[in-house]
């Protein structure tokens, strides 16, 4: 029977006022795998897939994104180009020069403009059920044309915060088990895991932080985007899909920005990939990653 790998916690400092919460797992000596999780979560989002990845000799990182988690929260700004560079920082931290970058949700958001403004630090971008302002998104902004109330709600300021706070966990709950893009296997995240968020949420600067990431989409990220995705990536790129989730959404995103993107959908699951379908998405990245996709 093999061992379960050992996870690594640790606190990085990043310049003279950010400090990353960062969890690894697997080899140092073995290709760097830098994991972003979504919105309204943390690193815990990756619990299943780094004892994979590490078993299967990957190195890998998943940090707590700024203002979310065990991470610093600070005041400013919250473009995602802005935390992609916090990641390029981290990555120097590390001693690592480059890494596959894999991102759900948000942290698709992030991963973005990381392969693109550093294509050199990217071995690969694999990008799971997201969507980028400027390539499409706004449509599901839109409530209007069938697009989510929450992406109002969440930037719509002081009051977001006033209305969540002592109510975290109902409010994520919520989020993940809705009907629409929801959890398809809702034991896959159970009220435990939701309890994580919840708390990560609840502290202090935690609902100001989630919700800045939200205010930057408008028209900060779409702004950089566009001149991002003036030039396509040409680094290897998987976009990632799920049956009851996106589906080919982040495969059609892909291929406005991306040179010959390859897609994946994962079978019976919801939009939380990295939870609902662990085995099936590292079996995939493994693929991926080897060239075999």
């Amino acid at each position: 029977m093999s061992e379960v790998p050992t996870i690594r916690h640790g606190r990085i400092k990043i310049g003279e006022s950010l400090r990353l919460n960062v969890v690894q797992a697997g080899p140092l000596s073995g290709e760097p795998v830098l994991l972003l999780h979504g919105w309204p979560q943390t690193a815990h989002t990756w619990r299943k897939v780094m004892p994979l990845l590490a078993e299967a000799g990957y190195r890998a990182i998943a940090p707590d994104l700024r203002g979310f988690g065990d991470s610093s929260k600070p005041e400013g700004v919250y473009s995602k180009l802005t935390v992609a560079g916090d990641l390029v920082a981290l990555l120097d931290q590390l001693g690592i020069a480059s890494a596959w970058i894999i991102g759900h949700d948000l942290g698709g958001q992030v991963a973005y403009p990381f392969s693109a403004q550093w294509p050199q630090r990217t071995r690969g971008l694999v990008f799971i059920e997201s969507g980028l302002p400027g390539f499409g998104q706004e449509r599901a902004m839109d409530i209007a044309a069938g697009g989510s109330w929450h992406f109002g709600f969440n930037r719509a300021g002081d009051i977001a915060e006033e209305l969540v706070r002592g109510r975290e966990h109902m409010f994520i709950r919520s989020m993940i088990r809705r009907e629409k893009v929801g959890v398809f296997d809702p034991t896959a995240i159970t009220d435990e895991d939701i309890a994580v968020y919840a708390s990560a949420a609840a502290a202090p600067g935690g609902l100001r932080a989630m919700f800045a990431h939200y205010r930057a989409l408008i028209p900060q990220d779409r702004e950089d985007n566009l001149v991002l995705g003036s030039k396509p990536l040409t680094c290897p790129v998987l976009a990632v899909g799920a049956d009851h989730g996106y589906g080919e959404g982040a495969f059609n995103t892909m291929k406005k920005v991306a040179i010959e993107p390859k897609s994946w959908i994962a079978p019976d699951c919801g939009h939380y990939v990295p939870e609902e379908r662990p085995r099936e998405l590292v079996d995939a990245l493994l693929a991926f990653m080897a060239g075999r996709l």
